[in-house]
């Protein structure tokens, strides 16, 4: 069955060739995916972030200038000169209109005009249609002015609301506020303010490709930052964007894009205005680098091709030849060929070539290792075994009892002579003449038996013993001495520490394993009890040291490793609480057939080594 298992594995050489194949498709195959898909879908979605990320602290920017221009617009109310200005043209009539101008102008004049905030600054007084006072920095004639911007002015200015307002005419942007009498609360004039479009977005910057205009309120008028070119394709996706845009929305974000450009228009709620901005990108730019990257990649397969081919034909040479000869060699050995040797022409490399004299010097000491090591550990394993065992085989002179039991009889002590008998018996079965590994179960108990008995007449009425045997396993084979260390450890940890002690021996199995249980009262076990009895169990020297006042415990110990070197690690002994004033000994052996066919070779072994 082994031999058909091999014959159908794939060869090295076969493995070696699908794994170099496996070994540089993967990696490309997976570096394309990644690029193609996710990794240019994360790339993009980092880019999308970022752009909305600088839109938003653009719309900090471009809210915080608006804010500052429409504070400063909002200034000369609380003022008075304006005021007051007035009231004086008011008082005085038309004699005093030259004042008026003159205080108005140079006013608004040190306030706006070298302010490089705005470009342009207009009064306009209540009932008359064209401005009282127009002041450009940027020599915009006032002509142009009347023709361009006068007409949407007017109809802020038949509002009633000191409200600022900011509106976008012809891509400029104006601050409109109505100026009001602070005692009467009378609209006396209208504050025109331009905004400088380029100061505006000076701190603003862009790369490559990117491209930024706001709107104010609507999509009706866009405000360009200068460098955004009107080109075609760009208008037509940013006019298709502007459609959505609306003023109702305090937080939303639109994107679209077209085969050219990416758009964003972020709107965003503002306490004296809606402000919409609009950023476009071109795509060429943002593909640039990844056109890059899948040229490269497509070049790495053209040049990785020649490489595998290489790579194949190396490791053939170096791996896959010096190894099918090993192979061959150990075909060989493993028919029966003891002593082989690879012989032929030198390995290709210093590894392959220790190896083959290295195989060449050990097949020579197969035999060696096969008929004397092997026999060697299991006599290792046996005086093990013995020397365990003798650690516990009492050494006292039988025939020294027979006497004492002769003279108790002679002086009618049926007592003492039934104890002396029982302590032979005891003595006997330790002494194990015929030197048996196994015996029958019943026969342990025998031993147990006459050790209860001793045992008995030391405590009387103190131990109470129960027993409950399966009769079916009484001609089961077990290791001989097992059961009488367990009952010396209940008495000395258990029955010896109460004034009433109880005994329960079960004897039991199921379909695998044989169970021998034994339950005892006594003080409940303290954390420290249970890790001594663990080390114990584990082996630990220090563990069965002697401790002044307490037991060492050796017959548990050896109890234990002799059940698991006869049968193996997954048999022994186990102690632990129970109940509260309860410890149980379990100890487990083998029961199933297989288990048997197993011990018998145990035996066998033994055997052997006892000729």
């Amino acid at each position: 069955m082994e031999e058909k298992k091999r014959v159908r594995k794939k060869s090295l050489n076969r493995n070696i060739v699908l794994f170099c194949i496996f070994c540089w498709l993967v990696p490309i195959t997976i570096i394309y995916l990644s690029m193609t898909t996710s990794y240019k879908d994360n790339i993009q979605g980092k880019l999308r972030n970022m752009f909305v990320e600088k839109l938003r602290s653009t719309d900090v920017f471009i809210s915080n200038y608006l804010d500052e221009a429409i504070d400063a617009a909002r200034k000369p109310s609380y003022e008075y000169y304006l005021e007051r200005a007035w009231e004086q043209y008011k008082a005085d009539g038309n004699e005093g209109r030259n004042d008026c101008y003159m205080n108005i102008s140079s006013n608004l004049r040190n306030k706006f005009f070298w302010d490089k905030r705005f470009d342009i600054c207009a009064f306009y007084l209540e009932g008359e249609d064209n401005p009282f006072t127009y002041l450009s920095s940027n020599n915009y004639p006032m002509g142009s002015y009347m023709e361009e911007v006068h007409d949407a002015i007017n109809e802020l200015r038949k509002v009633d609301s000191s409200y600022a307002e900011v509106i976008v005419v012809d891509g400029r942007i104006f601050i409109v506020r109505n100026v009001y009498t602070i005692s009467s609360y009378e609209k006396f004039g209208t504050l025109v303010l331009e905004l400088n479009r380029k100061n505006m977005f000076s701190d603003i910057t862009l790369d490559e490709g990117q491209f930024l205009g706001l709107c104010i309120n609507d999509a009706d008028g866009l405000v360009l930052k200068p460098g955004f070119t009107e080109e075609k394709k760009r208008f037509n996706l940013a006019q298709e964007v502007l459609e959505e845009y609306s003023s109702i929305y305090r937080d939303k974000l639109i994107i679209k894009q077209d085969n050219d450009y990416y758009a964003y228009l972020l709107e965003e709620k503002h306490d004296d205005y809606h402000l919409g901005l609009l950023l476009m990108v071109d795509k060429a730019v943002i593909d640039a680098e990844l056109n890059h990257l899948y040229s490269m990649i497509y070049i790495l397969i053209l040049i990785m091709g020649p490489i595998l081919i290489f790579i194949i034909y190396f490791l053939k040479k170096q791996i896959t030849a010096p190894i099918s000869k090993l192979v061959e060699a150990s075909r060989e050995m493993e028919s029966g060929k003891l002593g082989v040797a690879i012989d032929g022409e030198d390995m290709p490399n210093q590894q392959f070539q220790y190896l083959q004299n290295s195989f060449n010097r050990m097949s020579k000491q197969v035999q060696y290792l096969f008929d004397y090591a092997y026999d060697e550990k299991l006599a290792r394993k046996d005086a093990k075994i013995l020397a365990l065992q003798a650690q516990i085989n009492p050494h006292f002179l039988n025939n020294t009892l027979e006497i004492m039991n002769w003279q108790a009889r002679m002086s009618g002590d049926v007592t003492l002579s039934k104890m002396i008998e029982s302590l032979g018996t005891v003595l006997d079965y330790h002494m194990d003449r015929e030197d048996k590994r196994l015996i029958r179960l019943s026969e342990e108990l025998r031993c147990a038996d006459a050790y209860l008995y001793i045992i008995s007449m030391r405590f009387g009425k103190r131990l109470v013993v129960e027993k409950e045997i399966d009769e079916d396993l009484l001609q089961a084979m077990v290791p001989q001495l097992i059961l009488q260390p367990i009952l010396e450890n209940a008495v000395v940890h258990g029955i010896e520490t109460v004034s009433t002690g109880v005994i329960e021996i079960k004897i039991y199995h199921d379909d695998k394993k044989i169970y021998v249980q034994v339950v005892n009262t006594g003080k409940p076990m303290t954390e420290e009890d249970k890790e001594r009895v663990k080390k114990i169990l584990s082996g630990d020297p220090d563990a069965i040291k002697p401790v002044p006042g307490k037991h060492a415990s050796l017959g548990i110990r050896n109890v234990n490793e002799r059940i698991k070197l006869i049968y193996g690690k997954r048999y022994g002994l186990t102690i632990e609480p129970i109940a509260e004033d309860k410890t149980r000994s379990l100890i487990t052996i083998p029961y199933t057939e297989e288990d048997d066919e197993a011990r018998e070779e145990i035996i066998s072994n033994i055997a052997k080594l006892n000729k």
